[in-house]
């Protein structure tokens, strides 16, 4: 006898209603070895559907790979009613407790569409199985003292003490007693046998630490509960390993990814890998509007529905390696949020107060907003090409302009050098002077009487190319008062080069020599002349004049696969609709429209520069509704953007480890019914969002969601509206003068607590006959 766990996509129902499964010829990888004759539990929408059996491979023709028609077809042995993958399927008693059960079965595992099960020596034929609650086993973390009612099959996760909280064993309670669940054992054992087993204290400090902020809660959660009664009762095995015995895992720290190895360890499902096709259909509505607005109740994830679309656009229409982690890594990802005194001059620019050295004196300096900076940032992609995709990478909005002499008026001989082996030079015969300071450099020079007259000058010059220059930063070659000869990209440290005899104080420079050179910059620079000054700052210069400089001086056009390296850049807006939009973005409102991107340009009324917004800088914005409903919304921003809706799903809570509290409450009912009388009651704009009922790991848990933050936000809603709330969660939870009522969390003779019964009151309908 197999069995396999088989997961059918949200996205094809066809597959559910035909029996089929599709990709392509026997032997691919997605069928995981299932033959004719193994029993297949059916997977879809976070539930078991139903049991069936694998009939034969064949060809068919179907909407999930059109092009391929290989498919599986299977029979329908039995159907399922209400069955939890994560909470009911997992805990059958007689299924053996691997990684495939507890990691892959809700993980999604690239290429794998069926996970094989393994059983008990005394497990019923498929036909036989029912997930109810006789059949299903309890999971405890638990003091070894802890006098508990196990039964069997039931798992224990033993801690020695409460001032440490290690574990000392994982058992299964077997014929009245507990033995060594060796499965379980051994994954521990396995996962832990890098860093060693930390205790569950241990383990939360570093879960702050490495940024994993759900495994955090749960671990919080079991530190109290344990510290309380004793033990805690884990709502799955999927939760007990992911957030306990899997160890420390480091996945969450973006300090540990890389941009040449962003894959997990071997061994490891991907959890980021899930059906994302929903996310790339609003994906693709980026190339048909690069605004794109996602708006729905508080609690509907559409902040993270942000990095998926991210994600999902990243793998579809940049390069299938990239990811939102990759972009956010390379800073192509910036998030803000709008409130009501958000100006324009913190979005594109303005005049901002400094300090100055003395700490007492302030001064006042022109400095670009978030969406200047990284507008500019964007922009620079716009000029490469095959031969300088790497130096171009470098460029950044802080990257600072240089006017560089090389070599002496009318004299070709180090300019021809420099441009040769890619360097820039200056001629001082001081030495060596890394990691001198300015004031270091000048004593030097002063000791030198061809400097003596100038020793500012002098020391401001050799002190840009071994300090102030930076990697990214732009040379601009002096030609003559109002033209350069050669513009590069600053790509190495300073360097002294002993072994010549002249100009040994040297950078590394990336050359665009692909230009139409001389190059007038005179508008560019001011309207003002270049000087004599072998090396100082164009402080009237930007990065996107480069930008424009290159793009219209440049010999050759990019190619197609030039414009295939061009990065895309996003910008997310949290809270757009509490903002001012149009004192917020002013003038640009226009310049973002998809037609006017890179073609029309606006005088920015700070800096006088001109400016656009490139096409390859996408902007995401997310709304709350119940703070403002979209018809509200400014006009000239609702035709710039596209609108989304997300909505609370309750198959998202369906599909997630911990749909249900204590085997008694199931979280996705209630939000259903809740949404389905504030609909009745109120409107669309105020249901109440799935992350609310996510991530709760106990009934303590549910009781402090449900009291301080459920029942205020209804409370928000419908202030003072008495009969509403009550029509809503039931007149249980408030007297007649809209006091707040608490229920107990004890346990009743029927195996309920008061707050419990309280809740089921609002989703289960009264059998009256």
């Amino acid at each position: 006898m197999r069995l396999f766990l088989g997961k059918f996509s949200n996205n094809y129902p066809e597959q559910i209603e035909k029996k089929y499964y599709a990709a392509g010829d026997k032997g691919s990888s997605w069928y995981g070895d299932v033959k004719p004759g193994d029993y297949v539990f059916a997977s879809y929408e976070g539930k078991i559907i139903g049991l069936w059996k694998a009939r034969e491979y064949a060809k068919m023709k179907n909407i999930v790979n059109p092009k391929d028609e290989g498919v599986l077809l299977f029979d329908e042995i039995k159907t399922f009613n209400d069955v939890s993958v994560s909470n009911d399927f997992t805990r059958y008693k007689h299924f053996i407790h691997d990684l495939n059960l507890v990691n892959k079965v809700t993980k999604s595992v690239k290429g794998l569409g069926f996970i094989p099960i393994k059983t008990t020596n005394n497990c019923p034929q498929p036909e036989e199985i029912e997930f109810n609650s006789n059949n299903c086993i309890n999971i405890y973390i638990a003091l070894e003292e802890m006098k508990l009612d196990y039964k069997e099959g039931d798992i224990r996760v033993t801690i020695n003490d409460i001032e440490e909280m290690r574990i000392t064993s994982i058992e299964r309670y077997i014929n009245e007693s507990f033995i060594l669940y060796d499965e379980l054992n051994n994954l521990y054992e396995e996962r832990n046998r890098e860093d060693g087993k930390f205790t569950i204290r241990e383990l939360n400090n570093y879960a702050l630490e490495d940024n994993a902020p759900n495994k955090r809660k749960f671990l919080l959660t079991l530190i109290e509960e344990l510290e309380k009664n004793g033990f805690m009762k884990v709502s799955n095995p999927i939760r007990l390993y992911d957030n306990l015995l899997v160890g420390r895992k480091r996945s969450g720290s973006m300090n540990n990814i890389s941009l040449n190895n962003v894959e997990k360890q071997e061994g490891f499902v991907d959890e980021s890998l899930e059906d994302s096709k929903q996310y790339e259909e609003i994906a693709s509505l980026l190339n048909f509007n690069p605004n794109l607005i996602l708006y729905g109740p508080p609690g509907t994830g559409k902040t993270y529905a942000t990095q998926r679309i991210i994600d999902a656009y990243e793998k579809k229409y940049f390069n299938d390696k990239s990811s939102y982690k990759l972009a956010e890594l390379e800073s192509r990802v910036k998030a803000i949020t709008f409130h009501q005194s958000y100006s324009y001059e913190e979005f594109i620019e303005g005049i901002r107060p400094v300090l100055g050295n003395d700490s007492e004196n302030i001064g006042y300096r022109l400095e670009n907003g978030i969406f200047k900076e990284h507008s500019i940032n964007a922009e620079k992609e716009l000029i490469k090409k095959k031969d300088n995709y790497e130096y171009v990478d470098m460029i950044n909005s802080e990257s600072e302009i240089w006017k560089v002499s090389l070599g002496g008026r009318n004299e070709n001989t180090i300019y021809d050098e420099c441009i040769k082996n890619n360097d820039i030079a200056v001629d001082y015969n001081i030495g060596d002077v890394r990691d001198y300071s300015q004031e270091e450099i000048m004593e030097l020079l002063e000791k030198d009487k061809k400097f003596v007259k100038k020793p500012i000058l002098h020391s401001n010059t050799i002190n840009a190319i071994a300090n102030e220059m930076t990697n990214g930063d732009i040379i601009m070659v002096y030609d003559g008062p109002r033209t350069v000869r050669m513009i590069g990209v600053v790509n190495g440290d300073y360097r002294y080069d002993s072994s010549r005899t002249s100009y040994k104080h040297r950078r590394s420079v990336k050359w665009f020599k692909d230009l139409k050179y001389p190059i007038d910059i005179y508008k560019y620079n001011g309207n003002v002349k270049l000087t004599l000054k072998t090396i100082y700052p164009l402080t009237r210069m930007e990065i996107p004049d480069i930008v424009k400089i290159v793009s219209e001086n440049s010999i050759e056009n990019q190619s197609v696969k030039d414009k295939h390296e061009i990065k895309p850049y996003y910008i997310i807006i949290d809270e757009i609709n509490r903002g001012n939009i149009s004192k917020i973005f002013g003038e640009l409102i226009t310049l973002i429209e998809q037609d006017k991107r890179g073609v029309f340009r606006s005088v920015l009324p700070y800096s006088k520069k001109e400016f656009t917004v490139p096409s390859n800088l996408y902007i995401i914005g997310t709304m709350n509704t119940a703070d403002r409903s979209i018809a509200s919304i400014d006009t000239a921003l609702r035709r710039r953007f596209t609108f989304v809706e997300i909505e609370p799903d309750s198959n998202i809570i369906l599909e997630s480890d911990n749909s249900k509290v204590n085997d008694n409450i199931d979280l996705a009912k209630l939000m259903d019914a809740l949404n389905n009388k504030i609909l009745e009651k109120y409107d669309r704009d105020h249901r109440i969002g799935h992350s609310y009922f996510m991530g709760i790991e106990s009934l303590n848990n549910l009781f402090q969601t449900w009291y301080f933050k459920i029942l205020p936000l209804l409370g928000e809603y419908f202030y003072n509206d008495i009969d509403t709330l009550t029509s809503i969660v039931g007149k249980s939870f408030y007297d007649r003068y809209g006091n707040i009522k608490y229920f107990s969390l004890a346990k009743k003779e029927n195996g309920l607590s008061e707050f419990e019964e309280k809740l089921l009151e609002i989703y289960k309908v009264k059998n009256n006959g």
